[in-house]
């Protein structure tokens, strides 16, 4: 089932419907309508015991749209948020019919005059819009020798779509006069239903709901400012009204066009999507986490339409009375073949490729040829040689299908083998493995792995010659991260700590081994290699698959980043290295004993936040220093208590603060992806890091902080206002309820893509130059240390951290604190000058460049150009 917080466009329709016979039960009954003519017992309430007649009583998804449609009617906040969900009324059905009957009662009230807002007169139009578009098949079906009976007669579209329009006709003298002459109360030729998503014309399929704000109709008819919203009026507080359902062969044809629209929506917005990774302006795991996102949507689709219509199956089911119906509004035979051995009417080819026909044909074929134990192998060229040298946009629709063909057809054995392998591998896999794992003889092939598949070579389209980028940046990543993990172990090959215990290297050593045998190697040949060991084919070109996926590349970057995040974040934080050198940093910047700022702390206090570093806001004040780096070693407040008594635990129960990850919106891919959990669980509750993202602003800023910038991070054409929280690049919609899909997916791709730069920062590198500064820091402060604690202050180098609660220590009045750090000698002056002796180490690294490091390494190699505003 699709979320709850998305609406398709079936659902919209189906709301529309709902909301018109809602306000005409509603307005009828305060303008004397008898209510037993509405309310009558052959609909049984929610409360009755006895069973529901089936022709009458709303069930399944019925009765869900009804449940979501009153959830549509609370109350506007200015901030988005999750609805909650509302007692639930007792529905009522009204009957089609029955539509005008109330409208010319509604008409005919003087008393006072019944005003019909302007977002019912939209709401209507759109539901007309819809039955129009689809009118042209409907008149040819019904004027054919077929037999048809009254009743049928009456549940046909045409009726339907006759019933709208005269209860339109009979409420616009009632309607605001702005509306009177609206293009919307015009003939169909005076609405554009022709414009594709992308602006283009679109022939084989039109959006009528483009020009109509398409899936927000509940939002807008609450919403409107002069109507009382349905919600709000008393008689719907007893009630709720919805429209019957239709159950008719044009009522399955409307939603075969309904969901074969969505997809293609979806499908173009995913389009546009690549277009924006060749171009610079997306992250390749963004671009990658929402194209999978969106084919399981894609599911979902099906899985709602399967629903309401039990007797479809599958795709072939689904597709075979919609291109038909298609074919025949054209003109066209949908048989007819320009050559013999043609799989379809290349003269309708926009259809064709926009109902995906034409790759469920390639898909077809090929899982004629599944067979268990056997992998079909052939030598490259085979089923012919695509054509590079011409741009696909150029290309003939013979041609697209013969490269499309060629394409699936030579990755075939290579995807197969990937169906083998990474069920229980350590990376991920999409939608497109899954759903070629379950692909054998005489099986259905369902919509969404169709659309898969579509996407598959979508990409490619896109791409072209740049497809094989994404690899690339693959490889990159993983370099980047295995050479991190090895200077990280070899860094500490004799220097270990409590915290850190020998077996949690195994994590190290598995990120290693993953990146070796998965990505540094190709799994796919060296299997293949075996199999076709005896056989006269050359071996396969390294990395083929791969190269010719960038959605498969990105899930891998995904994995490679967010485990390097997990295990380097455990690392610094078990070492105290980026927290502690930190507080040190803010120490002599607040003091004024360093001038230049420390830019890879900068943006790590920027993006964590200094609550997380410092308990709060930077501390200023050489008291306040002390306090704050005893509060995160984990010690409570009470531990600076003049009057604690003796015993006291001053052990805090939270324990040592730390650094935590970043990425909310990634982290909600985590087990689909690091775990190869079935699904992403989507709830509204899951959402809120997307739809409720902070956006940039100034009022951000910390008070009182004179010298803490803001980051900001450029990737190549597209800034992004980086948070801990991953910031939208768009605000969202104001409708809460529901959200429209690409919508929802653009809000998805924008958040993942402003917590790519959160997502890429080595930890590990970072800890290890905190780690070298103590180590100078020590040796500069180590003379006065001694003089004033002792040779015990530091009895071995992992204890480094605590160098900078000595020197906190020895610039204030305390001399003692707890038992954490050594008491100062009696008689040793109070003195800050270990504080400006560290300040020298400080700014000894900075000028070295060492203080830079991590985004120097971000811009170079990955792309990232990172800007501090003061």
């Amino acid at each position: 089932m699709l979320p709850d917080f998305l609406r398709s466009s079936l659902q919209t329709y189906k709301q529309d419907t709902d909301n018109i016979a809602n306000w005409l039960a509603n307005k009828a009954k305060q303008c004397g309508y008898p209510s037993d003519l509405l309310d009558h017992t052959d609909i049984p309430s929610s409360s009755s015991s006895q069973p529901p007649k089936p022709s009458k009583r709303l069930k399944g998804k019925a009765r869900k749209q009804a449940t979501d449609a009153a959830k549509s009617h609370g109350t506007q906040s200015e901030t988005p948020q999750v609805a909650s969900n509302p007692p639930v009324r007792p529905s009522y059905i009204i009957k089609i019919k029955d539509f005008t009957t109330l409208a010319e009662y509604i008409a005919g009230f003087t008393k006072p005059v019944v005003e019909v807002p302007k977002s019912l007169a939209n709401v209507l139009n759109r539901a007309i819009a819809l039955r129009r578009q689809h009118n042209t098949w409907s008149r040819k079906k019904e004027s054919s020798d077929e037999p048809t009976d009254q009743v049928n007669a009456d549940e046909s579209h045409s009726y339907f779509l006759g019933i709208l329009e005269r209860t339109r006709e009979i409420l616009k003298p009632r309607m605001p006069s702005d509306m009177i002459d609206d293009f919307l109360s015009k003939p169909l030729s005076g609405i554009s239903i022709n414009e594709g998503p992308e602006g283009q014309s679109n022939s084989q399929i039109g959006n009528i709901f483009d020009s109509l704000d398409v899936q927000e109709p509940s939002q807008e008819f609450v919403d409107a400012p002069d109507v009382t919203p349905v919600a709000a009026l008393k008689s719907s507080a007893e009630h709720r009204y919805i429209a019957e359902t239709v159950h008719s062969i044009e009522e399955q044809y409307l939603a075969a066009h309904c969901l074969f629209q969505d997809t293609s929506y979806i499908r173009s917005f995913l389009r546009q999507l690549w277009a924006s990774y060749r171009e610079g302006s997306i992250d390749l795991v963004a671009a990658s986490l929402t194209t999978n996102t969106a084919i399981d949507f894609v599911r979902s689709l099906e899985q709602d339409y399967l629903q309401q219509f039990p007797e479809k199956s599958d795709y072939e089911s689904i597709v075979g009375m919609f291109y038909a119906a298609q074919c025949l509004s054209r003109d066209e035979d949908p048989s007819n073949k320009e050559r013999p051995n043609d799989q379809f009417n290349f003269a309708v080819y926009e259809l064709v490729e926009m109902c995906l026909l034409s790759t469920y044909t390639i898909l077809s074929s090929l899982q004629d040829v599944i067979s268990p134990g056997n992998l079909p192998v052939y030598k490259p060229g085979h089923f012919g040689v695509r054509d590079l040298r011409t741009g696909w946009s150029r290309k003939s629709p013979r041609a697209k299908f013969q490269d499309d063909k060629i394409v699936l057809l030579e990755a075939f054995p290579d995807l197969m083998l990937m169906t083998m392998m990474t069920s229980t591998s350590p990376l991920a896999e999409d939608e497109l493995i899954r759903g070629f794992r379950e692909m054998s003889p005489g099986k259905a092939i369902p919509l969404w792995l169709v659309f898969a598949a579509q996407c598959f070579l979508d990409a490619q389209h896109v791409l072209e010659k740049d497809v094989g980028c994404a690899h690339e940046q693959l490889v990159k990543t993983a370099n980047a991260i295995g050479a991190s993990i090895k200077q990280n172990m070899k860094f500490h090959q004799s220097l270990r700590i409590e915290n850190w215990p020998p077996q949690n290297d195994f994590m190290f050593s598995e990120s290693l081994r993953v990146i070796e045998e998965w990505v540094l190697q190709d799994v796919v040949a060296k299997k293949l290699k075996k199999i076709q060991r005896n056989m006269p084919v050359p071996d396969p070109e390294p990395f083929r698959l791969l190269k010719q996926y960038p959605l498969l590349c990105g899930l891998f970057t995904f994995v490679l980043k967010t485990r390097a995040q997990e295990v380097g974040l455990a690392f610094a934080n078990a070492w105290g290295s980026i927290l502690y050198a930190s507080h040190l940093y803010n120490a002599v910047r607040q003091e004024k004993l360093l001038l230049k700022s420390w830019a890879d702390i900068e943006m790590l206090i920027a993006l964590q936040s200094s609550e997380r570093f410092f308990v709060g806001e930077p501390p200023k004040g050489l008291e306040e220093y002390l306090k704050r780096f005893m509060l995160c070693m984990g010690y409570s407040a009470t531990a600076f208590a003049s009057n604690r008594r003796a015993g006291t635990s001053v052990v805090s129960a939270r324990g040592p603060r730390g650094l935590t990850e970043l990425c909310q919106v990634g982290a909600l891919f985590k087990g689909r992806y690091s775990k190869n959990d079935r699904a992403v669980a989507w709830t509204r509750e899951s959402i809120k890091p997307i739809i409720e993202s902070k956006m940039d602003d100034d009022s951000d800023e910390e008070e009182g902080d004179s010298f803490r910038p803001e980051v900001t991070a450029t990737k190549k054409n597209s800034e992004v206002k980086q948070s801990a929280t991953g910031s939208l690049l768009r605000k969202p919609k104001r409708n809460k309820d529901s959200i429209k899909t690409t919508d929802f997916l653009e809000d998805l791709a924008n958040a993942l893509h402003a917590e790519s730069l959160e997502h890429s920062i080595d930890y590990l590198r970072i800890h290890r130059f905190c780690w070298m500064l103590l180590r100078s820091v020590n040796e500069r402060c180590r003379p006065k240390l001694l003089e004033v604690y002792g040779g015990g202050y530091l009895e071995k180098e992992n204890q480094l951290p605590f160098v900078v609660g000595y020197i906190f220590m020895t610039a204030t009045q305390t001399s003692r604190v707890a038992d954490l750090l050594l008491p100062r000698r009696g008689g040793v002056e109070v003195s800050s000058r270990l504080l400006a002796t560290a300040a020298e180490s400080i700014k000894e690294m900075i000028d070295s460049g060492a203080g830079a490091i991590e985004i120097k390494i971000l811009e170079e190699h990955l792309g990232y150009g990172i800007e501090f505003t003061e």
